[in-house]
């Protein structure tokens, strides 16, 4: 896997085009979540010299896939987000995400995913699922509707009414305080 490893990072610090057909290898080739970790480093700094570029679809497959090992894992050390890091950048794709008129279906894929890999995990995972990404989707609004569901499953119920106590309690909190970041950086520029 060094080779993987250096073979992205060589693309990471060139300037030149990347072809799809190497990049989805890279994708089919990662087998651990600090390989993930580098291709979710090239999704925001190299995406764009991808040639021809990937689908949406392929996009998202990624960069859930990193987010959800990284929930599942929690690493430590390394390159990798810990696991209350990778639930709350999950939480602020999902708002990106939920934004797109075409990312619908993956909208709604990520949030049966989400309840996949909260009915399956343990209770230290969930809690991050819970307070790291489910409080922070429902502080806003008009994401509520996205994991209603929650709230008449048994398995779920306990998560939701939490989650949701939160996101009443603390309205638009995250998404507020993003908006305000890049105010900021842009003040700066």
């Amino acid at each position: 896997m060094k080779e993987l490893e250096e073979s992205i990072a060589v693309a990471l610090e060139s300037r030149a085009a990347i072809s799809r057909k190497l990049v989805r290898a890279w994708i089919q080739q990662a087998d651990g979540v600090e390989i993930d970790a580098l291709l979710y480093r090239f999704t925001k700094e190299a995406w764009d010299r991808v040639e021809p570029r990937l689908e949406l679809k392929e996009t998202c497959a990624l960069i859930q896939r990193y987010f959800f090992r990284c929930i599942r894992e929690d690493p430590q050390d390394g390159a990798a987000l810990s696991r209350y890091d990778a639930a709350g950048q999950l939480e602020t794709w999902f708002d990106h995400l939920a934004g797109m008129n075409e990312a619908r279906e993956i909208v709604q894929s990520l949030v049966d995913s989400v309840a996949e890999l909260f009915l399956s995990s343990d209770d230290e995972t969930r809690r991050a699922i819970e307070t790291g990404f489910l409080e922070h989707v429902l502080e806003q609004r008009a994401l509520r509707h996205y994991f209603a569901h929650w709230a008449h499953d048994e398995r779920l119920q306990d998560a939701w009414r939490h989650a949701l106590a939160w996101g009443e309690a603390h309205p638009n909190l995250m998404k507020g305080l993003r908006a305000q970041l890049r105010a900021v950086q842009g003040d700066d520029e």
